[in-house]
């Protein structure tokens, strides 16, 4: 299935983590913002994000990369202004599954998508552990979200039953 990518109007309803603009040593040989640097942003909106639906409050948690899907839309480049657009999509006891949207605010489209999969996991055990209370009613709300503003058929990854994606 290929990566669905949504009108900008939609994905600009999603609060944005973090608007930046591209320095010079994010470009890269071909004159445009290194791959590098998608993901690294990406990655810095989720973490974001989810710190702020109180993940990580205790010091118990960590999240653990599962799964990644990224696709590059448009190209982006130094000077130009983004934002990144964070949307948790789903969730089971263990795994959320979400999706982020770098937009390109200087040229007016979405540039790029970050689907990810992730694992909590207790930092003493090393093991997948069932999200705390306060960060699954926080999840689910946000989940709610984004199903609200239309975001729940984008993406191409899958929550799975725990049995064939986590081993306890």
């Amino acid at each position: 299935m290929a990566a669905v990518r949504p009108e900008i109007a939609q994905v600009l309803a999603v609060p944005a983590a973090f608007t930046k603009q591209i320095p010079p040593d994010f470009e890269d040989s071909n004159g445009h913002m290194n791959v590098a640097h998608y993901f690294r942003l990406h990655g810095e909106a989720m973490w974001q994000q989810h710190r702020a639906l109180g993940y990580g409050e205790s010091g118990r948690f960590g999240m653990f990369a599962m799964e990644q899907h990224v696709a590059y839309y448009r190209e982006v480049l130094v000077g130009h202004e983004v934002s990144v657009h964070v949307c948790d999509l789903g969730r089971t006891d263990k795994v959320m599954r979400g999706i982020s949207y770098l937009v390109n605010r200087t040229l007016g489209e979405v540039a790029s998508s970050f689907e990810f999969l992730t694992m909590n996991v207790d930092r003493v055990s090393r093991r997948p552990a069932e999200f705390e209370a306060v960060v699954a009613a926080a999840l689910d709300e946000s989940i709610a979200r984004a199903r609200s503003l239309g975001f729940a058929e984008y993406g191409v990854l899958e929550l799975r039953p725990r049995t064939s994606r986590v081993r306890n």
